[in-house]
């Protein structure tokens, strides 16, 4: 639960409302009965917007901790892809130096697949 004016303030109505309720009991007065019961309600919609407040107070936090994170978490993803456009790259090139014959003929039927697919003669 988070701990702010909101939330003190309501604690203590809330408190004082009970307190005021119960001398209006004792007493037999409805008037003090019936205004205790008020200040115990406010005190606890005084908590709950205390509550809500220190929610979005800390989810503020977070999204602000997330904003300066993303610069260095998008150079990380670019640095990575880099990585990895790089060692595909190089794992074509040794495909291709190794085995020339096998990546010429999977070209041309690539090719020929191709054509078929965008010449609309399929029958």
């Amino acid at each position: 639960m988070a701990i702010n004016k909101e939330t003190i303030e309501g604690g203590l109505n809330e408190v004082g409302g009970k307190i005021e309720g119960a001398v209006g009991n004792a007493l037999g007065d409805t008037q003090t009965q019936v205004e205790g019961k008020i200040h115990e309600l406010k005190g606890k919609a005084e908590q709950v917007i205390g509550q809500a407040r220190g929610a979005y107070e800390k989810a503020s936090e977070t999204v602000k901790e997330w904003a300066d994170k993303a610069p260095e978490t998008a150079r990380e993803a670019r640095e990575k892809a880099a990585r990895l456009a790089e060692e595909s790259t190089a794992k074509v090139r040794q495909t291709v130096q190794e085995q020339p014959v096998a990546v010429l003929a999977g070209g041309i039927a690539l090719g020929f697949v191709v054509g078929w697919l965008l010449s609309g003669r399929r029958n």
